[in-house]
């Protein structure tokens, strides 16, 4: 059985076709790029707050760029997560793929800043729902 996300190469997969290979460097680093959804190819580099909440419940959250907050409980045990994720309006309503790049990039930074400037914010997009992981070969 899984003892820990920390330090594991996972896909996950979401609803709606959203797929994630996501890289838990470390318990302060999420690395990760969207393999499937409204943004394909998205990359980022995040800084999370990590918490263990229990012996098989792990926590990990952050703050995106485009100003979407996302949290995600890994269910260890059944290999399986909950996702809340608030996107904020000018994003939610526009073509999600206008978030695609790559977090590293300052000329990307500078886009999103812009636009999250421009907003609007409110009423933000919930997305409350459940997946699963694997851990990945790569």
């Amino acid at each position: 059985m899984l003892k820990s996300i920390v330090g594991q190469r996972l896909h996950l997969y979401l609803p709606n076709g959203w797929e994630f290979d996501p890289w838990i460097t470390g318990a302060g680093f999420i690395e990760y790029t969207l393999t499937a959804g409204p943004h394909t190819g998205r990359h980022a580099v995040q800084k999370p707050t990590y918490r263990r909440l229990a012996d098989n419940v792990e926590f990990l959250g952050w703050y995106e760029e485009t100003g979407t907050v996302v949290t995600l409980v890994w269910h260890l045990d059944t290999q399986t997560v909950d996702r809340f994720a608030a996107v904020p309006r000018w994003l939610a309503d526009g073509d999600m793929a206008a978030s695609t790049g790559d977090n590293q990039d300052p000329v990307f930074r500078e886009e999103m800043a812009r636009r999250a400037a421009a907003g609007p914010d409110m009423p933000r997009h919930i997305y409350a729902d459940h997946g699963y992981f694997e851990l990945s070969e790569k």
